[in-house]
């Protein structure tokens, strides 16, 4: 930019230009005139060499206040022609939702925005601002420097609360990022800063103690400086649900459905009690006092009934303390007329045991209804219609079978198998446990075959699986006599995410469960993050699975008359139908899918947030029903749908909770964090009302040399009147 200083040799170009343009002429009359002016030829030089210099120091000063000049308190001209000395200041705001915590009306988030526009007030003109969120994700505001402080204080004013956990390790990269591109693309911002402000919550900043977390550290104290603002308090007054579970595997009208609800306080001694109340569907229906013990979970049990079917919403409400957002927790519960279950076997009469354990009622009143079939019509059945599936000792499975198994399970139905004398391994093997490149085996075992003939005894272990925690205390119940001389050897893989329940004397799994993960890449665009539960009995459901290597060929066990039979079927029917649950009630940022219910040819969906804003969403078209996803779930609350065909009504959907993590408000030991993330002054004077301590002061020479231009215009202005006049 210093170059256009060349452009102040322009007046002198074009006044010597001006000189060579007249021919001199002897002209009589001139002579006088000449004579007249030679008396004032010197005052007329010293005039218009004058006028001259003015016009030369403008188009002079012009350059070098577009070069931006900068000069360093106590040097001489240093980086005389380049960039100038401004500051990068990189606020990061933690909001996960413990900064929600306030005490005197002012949370720990309003503090930090004021703190914020402090920063942004006291800093100097020509100062650049970028703006990080740090919550679930480490949110660019600002991605890139801002220069209008005001633009940067409405960005401030507009941050919420996050209701999740912080992630430290995002943002700490998000700041090293952000520091590297500034530098390259804005060079006069030749210093920086970063300020971050947090309440240094265990939860978020032990994942800052990492080896990875400390090289970035170090990467961005070599670029700026760290300033780390402390905004939580030494003690704390919370209490919180941290979780409700239903204790009825599923729902029916006229039954009392209970309600396990988990809560906690970190101060009981401030805190000794608090209401909560249950609300369904926004009526209150009950309401219990909680009595409280520092730093110890508290179970309680509500309950309620439902008289009609359908969908449901449900809110448990705590009083209202100093952290309101984990006074809250919501849950969508689906009350059915009847469950459908689907048992499926290559010998349909075999299934009688199954059957019976699943309906003992075998009533046309049952809440169960059980269809029994052939393991050869699946491919003819409506298997999305089922809340559970149970496959006993089928043979094989053909590939258009597994996919019609693999579609149920993604969209959360339950699978149960029981293994028996059919079961071929290497089809197993083949085809449930196999793993593709587009999605996850939908049994993640490997199939051995059948054990040698012996006698073999089931072992709990400690019974702390949920579908053996009924047999603890009750020897009655025949769990540890079940006779067993033969049964199914499967192996569970070091990177399964498969866990054994209940096991044989041998140490070999005898019951396994999982859960379906659907591929991330398809969960990112229409699935849930989770399927079905994936349940293996690795016993037959019949006492028809016999040992032929023995004359005449014996039975494998007894188990399917066994007292041990019914309960155990009962608990894999929970577990079954309890990813349905699971598929209603959703995590931050989770995706629902939905299936459009009546009229298929209204594909358009609006989807109703907790704050009120809605969403339309196309449906799309799959396994000869209509489907819709949502992924924008970033509030708590209660989600409904509404199709807009006419005469549609609002239904309840799916619920969103707060991660609860953030409810402990235990801060991180301070002095296991890395010297740059330690709170403190860092250069912060705390006396001087929020205004950042003295950086290296630099004398910005542009701003007087557009000063000096103003004042030479005025006087250029005024010389060429003044002269000009006086030539006349």
């Amino acid at each position: 930019m210093l170059l256009w200083g060349l452009a102040a040799l322009a007046p002198i170009l074009i006044h010597l230009w001006n000189r060579r343009r007249y021919r001199e002429t002897d002209w009589a009359a001139m002579k006088f005139l000449l004579s007249a002016m030679k008396k004032n030829r010197r005052r007329i030089q010293v005039e218009q060499l004058l006028l001259l210099l003015v016009r030369c120091a403008i188009l002079l000063f012009f350059a070098i206040a577009l070069a931006d000049i900068s000069c360093t308190g106590g040097t001489n001209f240093a980086n005389f022609g380049g960039p100038g000395s401004a500051t990068h200041t990189v606020l990061v705001i933690d909001h996960s939702y413990s900064m929600a915590y306030g005490e005197e009306g002012q949370t720990r988030l309003d503090k930090a925005k004021e703190m914020a526009r402090r920063i942004v007030n006291d800093a100097a003109e020509g100062d650049g601002f970028t703006l990080i969120a740090m919550g679930r994700t480490a949110k660019d505001i600002i991605s890139e420097p801002a220069f209008d402080p005001d633009d940067v204080l409405r960005e401030i004013d507009q941050i919420e609360i996050d209701p999740g956990v912080a992630v430290a390790d995002l943002a700490l990269a998000q700041v090293e990022g952000t520091l590297r591109i500034a530098s390259r693309d804005f060079p006069r911002l030749q210093r920086a800063q970063v300020c971050l402000l947090t309440d240094y919550g265990a939860t978020t900043w032990e994942s800052g103690i990492s080896q990875t977390n400390e090289q970035l550290l170090k990467k961005i104290e070599e670029m700026a400086i760290v300033r780390a603002f402390d905004l939580g308090q030494p003690t704390t007054t919370n209490s919180a649900i941290l979780s409700v579970r239903p204790l009825s595997p599923f729902l029916t009208p006229g039954e009392p459905a209970r309600f396990r609800i988990e809560l906690s306080c970190d101060n009981a001694t401030e805190l000794p009690s608090q209401v909560v109340q249950m609300l369904v569907d926004g009526k209150l229906v009950s309401q219990k006092i909680v009595p409280f013990v520092d730093n110890q979970l508290v179970s309680i049990e509500m309950e309620t009934v439902f008289q009609e079917p359908g969908t449901h919403s449900i809110e448990f409400h705590l009083d209202k303390d100093l952290l309101s957002t984990d006074n809250h927790y919501f849950v969508v519960v689906e009350v059915k007329e009847q469950l459908r279950i689907a048992c499926l076997a290559d010998n349909v009469p075999s299934l009688k045991f199954l059957k019976l354990a699943l309906d003992p009622t075998d009533s046309a009143q049952s809440s169960v209804k059980i269809d029994t079939l052939s393991s050869s019509s699946l491919l003819d059945i409506d298997l999305l219609g089922y809340d559970a599936v149970y496959l006993s000792n089928v043979a094989r499975f053909a590939p258009d079978e597994v996919a019609i198994l693999r579609g149920y399970v993604e969209r959360g139905g339950g699978l149960v198998f029981f293994l028996g004398d059919h079961v071929n391994a290497a089809n197993w093997n083949a085809s449930l446990a196999a793993a593709t490149p587009q999605a996850p085996a939908i049994v993640p075992l490997k199939f051995d075959g059948p054990s040698q003939r012996g006698e073999y005894f089931l072992d709990p272990r400690d019974y702390d699986h949920a579908m053996v925690q009924p047999f603890r205390g009750q020897q009655a119940g025949g769990l540890l006599t079940t006779p067993v001389w033969t049964y199914y050897r499967v192996t569970i893989p070091e990177d399964s995410p498969a866990q054994a329940a209940l096991w044989f004397g041998t140490g070999d799994p005898a019951i396994i469960t999982s859960r379906y993960q659907t591929p991330a890449e398809e969960t990112a665009k229409t699935l849930p993050q989770q399927g079905g539960k994936v349940i293996v009995f690795c016993l037959p459901a019949s006492t028809a699975s016999v040992d032929r290597s023995v004359e005449p060929p014996a039975a494998w066990t007894v188990f399917p008359t066994w007292p041990s039979f019914p309960p155990l079927v009962q608990e894999s029917l929970a577990q079954a139908v309890s990813s349905q649950l699971d598929r209603r009630n959703r995590q931050l940022g989770d995706v629902f899918e939905g299936v459009i219910q009546g009229d298929l040819g209204a594909n358009l969906i609006e989807v109703i947030r907790p704050d009120r804003q809605s969403s339309r969403i196309e449906a799309t078209a799959r396994d000869e029903r209509l489907y819709w996803s949502f992924d924008r779930t970033n509030q708590v609350g209660i989600y409904y749908a509404k199709s807009l065909s006419a005469d549609s009504k609002k239904i309840v959907e799916f619920a969103v909770n707060p991660d609860t993590r953030e409810s402990d408000l235990t801060r991180v030991a301070i002095d296991t964090l890395p010297i740059g993330l330690q709170p403190g002054d860092h250069g912060f004077d705390s006396a001087g009302g929020g205004q950042i301590s003295a950086l290296p002061s630099s004398l910005e020479l542009f701003r007087y040399a557009l000063i000096m231009v103003l004042g030479l215009l005025f006087l250029e202005s005024f010389l060429a009147y003044r002269y000009g006049a006086a030539a006349r």
